[in-house]
């Protein structure tokens, strides 16, 4: 009996991690032929990544910035269209990255990496089918940036009562403390890696467990955030210590590909295994 084709939406898949995520459901889905989706904020970009893989037929490019609320809305009329408002599986891979602490970098940084991501899923939330997956792409560094903030903040971003709307609050208050130069007085870490970075990554594992809980029964969902760990790609300038991106497509596609009954829902991933949040042995006393 054949399998069910599937529609895999890629979200920021014209390079790096996302191409390599392509690529590879490329080569493994001759069996049910997947329908893939290479979303790409360049349309032109995302063109070149097509021809780079040779034009595969059930590979279509779509024009996607998920900062932009317009884009979001034409793609989805366009998977409506073309796709018969199918999806089953998402995978939220764009994303951008800064050193810099500024108002207009921050804002930029969450419109991508946390409320693209937020506002992308509303929307798809009603069209994913039966068994579908939502996976969010994260970082270690959110993991990291956690265990840096003040428990009362911490508690705040962990709490299974927090919504969507107090997560939107704990964004709004970080950001207004950048330019209020008032971070510290909140219970963030000054110090901490890639600080900005870190809290749109940690703001989306907040977000992946909130919808782990609104909506793991609605259709049988898996929703899940997931690390590629630190890669080799054009966003870490290729960094001498850096893995091989493949090894993060692979950590990502495991949570594509695994058993439902292998995943737990709102849980964080890392090469195939499940990574605490919290690791109450390396937090300081505070």
């Amino acid at each position: 009996m054949a399998e069910k084709q599937r529609v895999i939406l890629v979200t920021g898949a014209n390079r790096g991690i996302g191409f390599l995520i392509v690529k590879k459901l490329v080569e493994n889905s001759s069996s049910n032929n997947d329908i893939i989706l290479l979303g790409s904020r360049d349309l032109k970009r995302g063109q070149d990544a097509f021809i780079q893989l040779n034009s595969p037929s059930n590979v279509h490019v779509l024009q996607l910035d998920t900062s932009s609320q317009d884009s979001i809305n034409c793609v989805i009329d366009e998977i409506k269209k073309k796709y018969d408002g199918q999806i089953d599986i998402v995978i939220n891979n764009a994303a951008i990255l800064t050193q810099e602490i500024t108002v207009d970098t921050a804002r930029a940084l969450f419109n991508t990496n946390y409320y693209g991501v937020k506002i992308l899923n509303e929307h798809l939330i009603s069209m994913i089918q039966e068994n579908g997956r939502i996976i969010n792409v994260s970082s270690r560094v959110g993991v990291n940036v956690l265990q840096d903030i003040t428990p009362t903040l911490r508690e705040k971003y962990i709490s299974s009562t927090l919504t969507k709307e107090k997560l939107d609050q704990l964004v709004e208050d970080f950001i207004s403390a950048i330019e209020t130069n008032t971070l510290e007085n909140i219970g963030y870490n000054i110090k901490s890696e890639v600080l900005v970075y870190g809290v749109t990554k940690m703001a989306l594992n907040a977000l992946t467990q909130i919808e782990a809980r609104e909506w793991s029964t609605t259709k049988n969902l898996v929703i899940a955030s997931v690390t590629p760990g630190f890669c080799s790609t054009d966003m870490t300038q290729h960094a001498s210590e850096a893995r091989p991106a493949e090894f993060g497509a692979d950590s990502i596609l495991y949570v594509v590909n695994a058993p439902q009954n292998e995943l737990i829902n709102g849980a964080f991933y890392r090469d195939g295994k499940q990574i605490p949040l919290i690791d109450e042995s390396t937090i300081k006393n505070q």
